[in-house]
């Protein structure tokens, strides 16, 4: 089973892709801020975590150019996420592995999850 972490500051929209998620056979943890993201990482080992732009007092941009900098976290695979798109045309400069923009078709969000992780378990083989 893959675990995602979700990170987003509305709390019904972690509630219903929390429900979606694990129908389909994932473990989820979410949570409404970055400032624990390595203890969170460190305690609960995601495959992907998928990770708000605009976050209340946080920019999830930069948190995931921390993720990327740290040597324990710099192998996740991440996803952001943004209602504006604008604000996601640059996600490859701060080390995301591709976007969604809010709102989203909860099936779209299902395919984008698999290829993301299909895609990341590929070049974590060939870096091996």
């Amino acid at each position: 089973m893959k675990n995602i972490l979700i990170i987003d500051d509305s709390r019904d929209l972690l509630d219903a892709m929390s429900i979606f998620l694990e129908a389909n056979g994932y473990s989820v943890k979410t949570d409404t801020g970055c400032k624990d993201i390595i203890n969170i990482v460190n305690e609960f080992d995601p495959d992907l975590v998928i990770l708000d732009i605009f976050l209340t007092d946080e920019d999830g941009r930069e948190t995931c150019k921390n993720l990327r900098r740290h040597s324990e976290t710099k192998h996740l695979c991440i996803i952001l996420l943004s209602g504006y798109g604008t604000a996601l045309e640059n996600y490859r400069d701060y080390g995301a592995d591709d976007y969604i923009e809010k709102p989203f078709d909860i099936n779209d969000l299902l395919k984008k999850i698999e290829f993301v992780l299909n895609s990341c378990n590929e070049q974590k083989l060939h870096l091996e």
